[in-house]
């Protein structure tokens, strides 16, 4: 088991060190200690965090109503948390399609634990809810399922593919909250994954991922932080980025207006 140091677990989520002592003194986190007493966690650790900063962020909650969440889960995520319905469409949630995913790939929820380091209950929960996943858990996700967070989410009646998209009528990809739209540009290429995103301050990927392929950033509009592999960059309206896939990268959002990106795979490795 991979234990890290409260150093590395801030700069792989984006957290300060002084904020994860905090959350500790809360009673949010809970690391082990290493024979020399330092403090060290572990890949269910690095979750955990992911998710706190997910609902101080997104959901906006508070210390107490995060320990209060955190405790109905058990970040054991207990089993009276309801089921997602079909929406009105007659489509099934995200995590009800992460969870078909994980059966084509016929791996059960502890083989998908084991090989994409993730918590077994943070699995389940998200197959069941659609909430609590990250960028870079989704990712991890549907690495070892074999597929792509975009093939995962396309709708289950795909119908033709559209070779003109026309403004206003994107196929919205969904599952990423409120901070976070990915609008689909291209329907009928198979090696490009084309998407203009929308990211609102604040939004960011929550951790490094990595995937096969190459990819490429254009920056419409707003302030992006991207960091690959430890170099960080800052990108502005007009600035571009291209690099490998393969090599581990996260980002956010920063300024105080939307980010609008053109994102662009290949292959469809998103």
């Amino acid at each position: 088991m991979s234990l890290h140091r409260i150093t590395d677990v801030a700069r792989l989520t984006g957290t300060n060190v002084s904020t994860l002592r905090l959350w500790e003194q809360h009673g949010l986190v809970s690391p082990k200690r290493s024979a020399m007493g330092q403090r060290v966690f572990d890949q269910a650790d690095i979750e955990k965090i992911r998710v706190i900063q997910h609902m101080r962020k997104v959901e906006g909650l508070n210390m107490s109503a995060i320990r209060k969440a955190l405790a109905e889960r058990d970040f054991n995520f207990s089993a009276d948390i309801p089921t997602e319905s079909p929406n009105e469409n007659g489509q099934t949630g995200l995590g009800s399609r992460f969870r078909l995913a994980r059966r084509k790939a016929n791996m059960s929820l502890r083989e998908a634990a084991e090989a994409s380091g993730l918590p077994v209950s943070f699995i389940s929960t998200f197959e069941r809810t659609s909430q609590g996943a990250t960028v870079a858990s989704m990712q991890a996700l549907a690495l070892c399922y074999g597929t792509t967070v975009t093939d995962i989410s396309q709708p289950s009646s795909r119908g033709t593919h559209r070779e003109v998209v026309r403004r206003g009528k994107e196929r919205t990809v969904p599952g990423f909250g409120q901070n976070i739209r990915i609008l689909q540009l291209a329907e009928s290429l198979n090696l490009l994954d084309c998407q203009k995103w929308v990211l609102q301050p604040g939004a960011e990927s929550s951790g490094f991922y990595s995937h096969e392929g190459e990819e490429f950033i254009h920056v419409l509009s707003g302030t992006f932080q991207i960091s690959v592999d430890d170099v960080q960059h800052v990108l502005g309206s007009g600035d571009s980025i291209a690099f490998s896939s393969q090599r581990p990268h996260s980002w956010k959002a920063t300024g105080d207006e939307p980010t609008v990106l053109m994102w662009v795979n290949t292959p469809k490795s998103f």
